[in-house]
C-alpha cells in the first residue's frame, strides 16, 4: 500500500483499523495518488482504497445500507474536493448537516467521519474559539472524532489533538469610566406635541440600517439544464494526451465544442454517434486552450477502474431535455453562478442504482431517477458509481 504524503485522512484510517495497521506494508509517495493492491483487487485514490480497506477490515465503517452507503461516498468526495480557500463553507455545510445529528452518516461512526475528520483537521485547527463556537456543531463532532480515535492514532496520522472550548465568547467590555453618559428620557429635547425628537431620529436611523429580509435560497438538482446530445465529431486533444475534444449536436443551430478527459476511460471509436447527457449551463472554460461550452455526463465506478456514459433512453433525440423525478416542472437556470457553487452542492448526491438507473439522492436519502420524457438514463455496467 503506498500513501501520498499529504493524505492525512488515509494515513488515519489506517491507523484507526487494527487490521489493516497490523496486517499492510506502508509506503509513504511523495505524488498525489494512494494506491492499494489487497487480495487481487486495486484501488486508486483515497476513496476508493478507503472503502476497499473497509470491505476487508471492517464493513460497517462503509455504512449499513446501501443509501448509507452512497451518502458515505458523498461525504468523503466533498471533503477531498473542497481546497483550503473552500474549507469555511464546507464547515458550514457540516454544522447545518450537524444541527440534529451526531455523526455524518447513521448513528455511529464511518468513513464519512473519519476521512472528512483528517481532511478538515487543519481548518478546525486554525479557527478561532469564537469562530469554534459561531460553529457549535460542527466543533462538537469535531471533538467527539477526535476522542474516539484517541491521541495515539492521531500521532501515527501525523496529527494533533485540537482544543476545543465551547463555552460562549466573554460578554464585551463595559464602557470605561468617564465615558459620556447617554441622556435620560427626561433631559430629551421635546417636539411641538411632546415627542422626543432624539427617539425620532434613532426609530430612522434603525429603519435605514436593518436590510430587507432576503427570500430563501434553496439549491435543486431542476437548477442544472441537463439535455441529450449526439456526438458527431470526436479528435485527441492537440495539447493533451488525456482529453478528447468533441462536437456535440443538442439540437441547437450549430454543435458545442466540448472537452471530456476520457481518453483513459474510452476508445475514440466508441466516441462516434454516441447519444449522451449533457451538463449545458455551466461556465464555458478553458481547457490547454480549447473553450468547452458543456460537460458529458459520465459514472465512475466505486473502485474508480471504469468511466462510462450515462446514456439517454433508446430513441431520444439531441436537445431532449433531462430532469430529475419529482422536478419534472421546473425551469432550469440560464448559467450557473460559479459564486454558488450550485452543481458543486447537487454533484455529490449523482449516484446509480443497483440497477445502473442515474439519479440523484436527497437529504432524505429519496433516489430520484434520472428522465428523459418519463423514461430512465443508465449506464452498461456500473452500478452504485458516482455521476460526475
Amino acid at each position: 500500500m503506498s500513501i501520498a504524503s499529504g493524505d492525512a485522512a488515509l494515513k488515519l484510517l489506517v491507523a484507526f483499523i487494527p487490521g489493516a495497521r497490523d496486517g499492510l506494508s506502508v509506503d509513504a509517495v511523495a505524488d498525489k495518488l494512494s494506491r492499494l493492491d489487497l487480495d487481487g483487487q486495486r484501488a486508486e485514490g483515497a476513496n476508493s482504497v478507503a472503502q476497499l480497506l473497509a470491505a476487508k477490515y471492517d464493513g460497517a465503517l462503509a455504512g449499513a445500507s446501501d443509501a448509507d452507503r452512497a451518502e458515505v461516498s458523498q461525504w468523503m468526495t466533498m471533503s477531498a474536493r473542497h481546497g483550503p480557500s473552500e474549507r469555511q463553507v464546507f464547515a458550514h455545510t457540516i454544522n447545518g448537516h450537524l444541527a440534529q445529528r451526531t455523526f455524518l452518516v447513521g448513528d455511529r461512526l464511518t468513513l464519512a467521519d473519519i476521512v472528512t475528520f483528517g481532511n478538515i483537521h487543519a481548518y478546525m485547527d486554525s479557527l478561532t474559539s469564537q469562530k469554534r463556537f459561531a460553529l457549535c456543531h460542527f466543533s462538537r463532532w469535531f471533538d467527539l472524532v477526535q476522542h474516539s480515535l484517541s491521541a495515539a492514532t492521531l500521532a501515527k496520522a501525523g496529527l494533533g489533538l485540537v482544543g476545543i472550548d465551547l463555552s460562549a465568547p466573554a460578554a464585551p467590555k463595559a464602557k470605561a469610566e468617564g465615558a459620556p453618559k447617554e441622556k435620560s428620557g427626561g433631559e430629551q429635547s421635546q417636539g411641538k406635541n411632546g415627542d422626543k425628537k432624539e427617539d425620532k431620529k434613532d426609530d430612522k436611523k434603525k429603519a435605514k440600517q436593518q436590510p430587507a429580509p432576503k427570500a430563501e435560497f434553496k439549491i435543486v438538482p431542476s437548477m442544472i439544464d441537463l439535455r441529450v446530445g449526439r456526438i458527431v465529431e470526436v479528435d485527441k486533444h492537440p495539447d493533451a494526451d488525456a482529453l478528447y475534444v468533441e462536437k456535440i449536436d443538442a439540437g441547437e443551430a450549430e454543435p458545442r465544442t466540448v472537452v471530456s478527459g476520457l481518453v483513459r476511460f474510452i476508445p475514440i471509436e466508441q466516441m462516434q454517434n454516441r447519444d449522451v447527457v449533457l451538463v449545458c449551463n455551466l461556465k464555458p472554460a478553458k481547457m490547454r486552450g480549447v473553450t468547452s461550452y458543456a460537460m458529458v455526463l459520465c459514472a465512475t465506478s466505486p473502485d474508480g477502474a471504469t468511466v462510462e456514459f450515462v446514456e439517454p433512453p433508446k430513441g431520444s433525440k439531441p436537445g431532449d431535455r433531462v430532469c430529475f423525478e419529482g422536478f419534472e416542472n421546473d425551469e432550469p437556470e440560464e448559467q450557473l453562478k460559479p459564486k454558488l457553487k450550485i452543481f458543486e452542492t447537487i454533484q455529490p448526491g449523482l449516484f446509480t442504482n443497483d440497477a445502473r438507473e442515474a439519479g440523484w439522492y436527497d437529504a432524505e436519502k429519496s433516489f430520484h431517477k434520472l428522465l428523459v420524457g418519463g423514461q430512465v438514463c443508465t449506464t452498461s455496467t456500473v452500478a452504485k458509481g458516482s455521476l460526475k
